[in-house]
């Protein structure tokens, strides 16, 4: 039985997994002899021809397979900080080395190590706002509580934790021989960054016994050293075995929230608008129109203050700006129905421009009154809150009845 078989792969535009895909397609002529779908065929067209021989009957079947390259799975960032407890002199100076170390053993398993300077980049972004953290962020990592926070700020997967929490020596007599004995104990943990569980931990102790020829007036720390490759080199086996099998939970809520926002400034124009008579809409525009407060997320402008803005939960940079107001920035963990107020003081230009915040009150208050005459809105001027916006020498001097 002969039988014609034409392969022809397509290269064609259509994605498969995020990957340009390959169609195969085969076509085979079919025998008469032994395909009983023919044989079916032939046998209905001649019951339907009486009159007629059916001579030979033909088919092609054409079968089609898509393929696409498999797709490469995502490598996890990890951010690693390593901790000397010890008071062995010259320790403190191997905490980079040990760093290092377990870098490359880790980059050899499919993790992406985050280097030293992204990791001091996203401290530098989300700057330590807290008396607490100011004492020291990276101690807060060890002592539990921090994990997740940290995560977030250098958007990685998974916190390694590495502390170095012995390194001593002994000597001792094997037969007629002096050997110094150095011991090198380390802990390590590793915790996934969106709930802050932890995914793998060891503790790791190793001996290395050197004859004491070897050990008078030599350097201690390179025995230390010797330990610190036998650890990493352990530690980034285990690890390798077992990275696959982490879990990496993902973040409960991903959605955007919505959280507020609010300033001193608005708090000052929404205490003149009690003598104001307009719709609401028109005094929200009126409020940002005067107030002329900036909201920016991330260094991104989401709007003007007062107002409702939406963004991931979690840690974000938050800066409010104003004309003659010194910056606000802080780090913030923005949760569904946070609120903020922001109490903003005279940068140095606006003290020289206004002498004080009595002052830039009572100019804020000449500039709603100017924009409500625009726009047609009456005021009151009985009020405290109106009469009492301050006074600069014949400058200013608020203490009117109605203005349209």
């Amino acid at each position: 039985m002969n039988r014609n078989r034409l392969m022809m792969v397509v290269l064609t535009g259509l994605l498969a997994f995020g990957l340009n895909a390959q169609v195969v397609t085969e076509a085979q002529k079919l025998d008469p002899q032994s395909s009983a779908e023919l044989q079916k065929f032939k046998a209905k067209v001649q019951a339907a021809n009486p009159g007629m021989d059916v001579v030979s009957v033909e088919a092609d079947v054409v079968k089609r397979a898509v393929l696409a390259p498999r797709p490469q799975p995502h490598n996890p960032k990890i951010a690693i900080f390593v901790k000397n407890q010890t008071r062995t002199p010259g320790m403190d100076d191997q905490v980079d080395g040990v760093r290092d170390r377990i870098s490359a053993e880790l980059a050899g398993a499919g993790l992406i190590v985050l280097d030293k300077a992204e990791i001091a980049d996203g401290f530098n972004r989300f700057k330590v706002t807290t008396a607490e953290e100011r004492a020291g962020l990276v101690e807060g990592i060890f002592t539990g509580g921090s994990t997740v926070r940290v995560a977030q700020m250098l958007g990685c997967d998974y916190i390694m934790l590495v502390s170095i929490i012995g390194a001593s020596h002994t000597s001792r007599t094997a037969g007629d021989k002096q050997v110094t004995i150095f011991t090198l104990r380390m802990t390590t943990k590793v915790n996934e960054a969106a709930q802050g569980s932890s995914v793998y931990g060891s503790n790791w102790t190793n001996k290395l016994p050197v004859p004491g020829q070897y050990t008078a007036g030599a350097d201690e720390l390179n025995y230390y050293n010797d330990l610190i490759d036998q650890w990493s080199a352990a530690t980034g086996q285990e690890i390798a075995s077992k990275v696959q099998t982490w879990r990496r939970a993902e973040p409960a809520d991903t959605a955007l929230v919505e959280f507020s926002v609010s300033t001193t400034v608005d708090e000052l124009v929404q205490g003149l608008e009690s003598g104001v008579r307009a719709p609401n809409e028109l005094l929200d525009e009126m409020r940002r129109l005067i107030g002329g407060v900036t909201v920016e997320i991330d260094g991104a402008t989401v709007g003007s203050s007062p107002g409702t803005f939406k963004a991931s939960p979690g840690l974000h940079q938050m800066r409010v700006t104003r004309q003659w107001m010194q910056p606000w920035q802080q780090t913030v963990n923005i949760q569904p129905g946070a609120t903020f107020r922001v109490a903003l003081e005279l940068s140095d230009a606006g003290l020289r421009r206004y002498q004080s915040l009595e002052g830039f009150r009572a100019a804020v208050a000449i500039g709603y009154a100017e924009a409500a005459m625009r726009k047609g809105v009456k005021i009151n001027f009985d009020t405290a809150a109106w009469r009492d916006v301050g006074n600069r020498g014949s400058e200013i001097n608020l203490q009117q009845n109605t203005i349209r």
